[in-house]
């Protein structure tokens, strides 16, 4: 059956002028809605940028986020098993700068990078002296430096970004992220569908020619600087018993810090013990 025969069955009279006007209409029909979607093409939403974006006004925003350069957090590391607090400071920068310090009975073990070299003082290990870390060590201190979790302006930073299924993290349906990082590792950010905060991350990177797996939960959000940040981060293996976590517990934060030019550069000399820049 044709289309005139749906539209005019036999039987019927039709003009023919009509009969011969009406399918030049539909023609023209046809071309007006083509020439409005080429003018007006659906907007395709893309799942991966909505979450991101919810994430990001609900920590405060990108306009108050970009505004910060660096973060400095101050705390205590508690470790499982030795029922004693360590002094925690540390210092995340845009540029993949990032430095740790932890003190314990006037020794202070440092982890440091400059987006380039990396390096750590190990006391407690014995050894005092500035080291230089391998390449593998120092990717896993860039992404430590990224206040902003690396799924935030993604493209810009070289990383990849999927969405994952939704999974329950201790009661709670949450979304995930996962991101295929510009170094090769694999992360993957889990974030409340009610807060829009990352509450666990799950961290898979290459070691040594090993894969090494953390799985990192974050809590106790404050705002800093206008912007929403986590202010404790327990540490440990995949599906880990809590109790066996390492855990950094921060008191005291503060954005844009005034810092030496040298608190993330290699040392020319060893630093005093338990000074802090």
């Amino acid at each position: 059956m044709t289309l005139t025969d749906l539209l005019f069955p036999r039987g019927v009279f039709m003009p023919r002028l009509l009969f011969t006007a009406l399918p030049v209409a539909l023609m023209s029909l046809c071309a007006g809605a083509a020439d409005a979607l080429m003018l007006n093409p659906p907007v395709i939403v893309n799942p991966v940028d909505t979450l991101i974006a919810r994430h990001v006004e609900a920590r405060g925003g990108s306009e108050r986020l970009r505004a910060i350069q660096s973060l400095q957090r101050k705390g205590h590391l508690v470790i499982p098993g030795m029922g004693m607090r360590l002094e925690l400071s540390e210092w995340q920068a845009r540029g993949c700068h990032y430095r740790q310090d932890v003190t314990l009975q006037g020794l202070t073990a440092i982890e440091a990078t400059d987006g380039r070299d990396g390096w750590q003082v190990s006391p407690f290990e014995g050894r005092k002296d500035a080291a230089h870390l391998s390449e593998d060590e120092i990717k896993d201190l860039i992404l430590k430096s990224d206040f902003e979790f690396p799924f935030v302006n993604y493209k810009t930073k070289g990383h990849h970004v999927t969405l994952g299924a939704r999974e329950d993290i201790d009661g709670t349906p949450a979304d995930a992220l996962n991101v295929h990082l510009a170094d090769g590792n694999e992360a993957t950010y889990w974030i409340d569908p009610d807060t829009h905060m990352v509450i666990r991350a799950l961290i898979r990177e290459t070691v040594r020619g090993a894969e090494d797996v953390t799985e990192i939960d974050y809590g106790e959000y404050q705002q800093v600087g206008g912007v929403w940040m986590p202010m404790t981060e327990e540490i440990g293996g995949k599906g880990s018993d809590p109790a066996r976590r390492q855990k950094l517990v921060f008191e005291s934060a503060l954005v844009n810090p005034a810092v030496a030019a040298t608190l993330y550069a290699f040392p020319t000399t060893a630093p005093a013990a338990g000074s802090h820049p």
